[in-house]
């Protein structure tokens, strides 16, 4: 078979459809190894999750720094389910407005993207107060080991949200006491539980319940900015929807 060539610029026309494949070829098998990776990262976690629930302090006490991309996919799951919980508990609100429903009902990114900018910056604030009570305490510990302990700590308090989003899907209050239990407890069960595992490196001279106190105080701190910004979002999509009436 004669090779043909490009009229143009003299390319070979073969060569070129060989260089495509091969490009395309290339494409498909990095897509394939990132989904494969996707894959057995996600089982990992899945057993990783099991585990803790089965038994958290244990596993809590054994994390460290290899634990970090589990926090930080524990963290984007609380962003993610946080947000469903109230899309789907105002869904059913707006319903209620009956034929005027579709008209007036925010639109699911409107419901969702703040709330889940709120808890990210809520979990990260309580991870660094929880971070500056052992710096107080002047104990060397690093960065990541503190946020795999602490991300696997989440894990507990991760299976209750899921409970409420189910319960948000059954059209039933009980949903919003169980996330204000989850949320309370990233703030005020977690961070003493990480600066007990750490006492024993103790080298400042604040002693440990004024460490606490301290924690607590910026944790309700962090928990009442985090129900003010929800809240108030809240009742401004609600105002939004009256005026829209009138």
């Amino acid at each position: 078979m004669a090779e043909k060539f490009c009229e143009n610029c003299g390319t070979s026309l073969l060569e070129d459809g060989e260089s495509n494949n091969s490009s395309m070829e290339n494409k498909q098998t990095e897509v394939q190894k990132y989904l494969k990776t996707t894959k057995k990262t996600l089982s990992a976690y899945f057993s990783f999750f099991v585990r803790v629930l089965k038994r958290p302090y244990v596993e809590f006490k054994n994390a460290g720094e290899q634990q970090v991309l589990y926090s930080i996919i524990t963290m984007a799951l609380f962003a993610l389910v946080i947000p469903l919980i109230f899309y789907f508990g105002l869904f059913h609100s707006f319903n209620e407005l009956g034929e005027f429903a579709s008209e007036f009902r925010p639109s699911f990114l409107d419901i969702v993207m703040k709330p889940a900018f709120a808890i990210t910056i809520y979990i990260f604030l309580i991870f660094i107060i929880t971070y500056a009570g052992l710096r107080i305490q002047k104990i060397q510990v690093p960065l990541k080991e503190v946020l795999g302990r602490f991300g696997t700590l989440l894990i507990p308090f991760l299976l209750p949200l899921l409970i409420a989003l189910i319960v948000s899907l059954l059209k039933m209050d009980l949903f919003y006491t169980i996330l204000l239990f989850s949320v309370g407890g990233i703030g005020f069960v977690i961070p003493p539980i990480v600066l007990f595992i750490y006492r024993e490196k103790v080298k400042g001279t604040v002693d440990f319940i004024y460490v606490i106190l301290f924690v607590y105080l910026m944790a309700f701190i962090s928990s009442k900015v985090f129900e003010y910004a929800i809240i108030e979002y809240i009742l401004n999509m609600a105002k939004s929807t009256i005026d829209s009436l009138f």
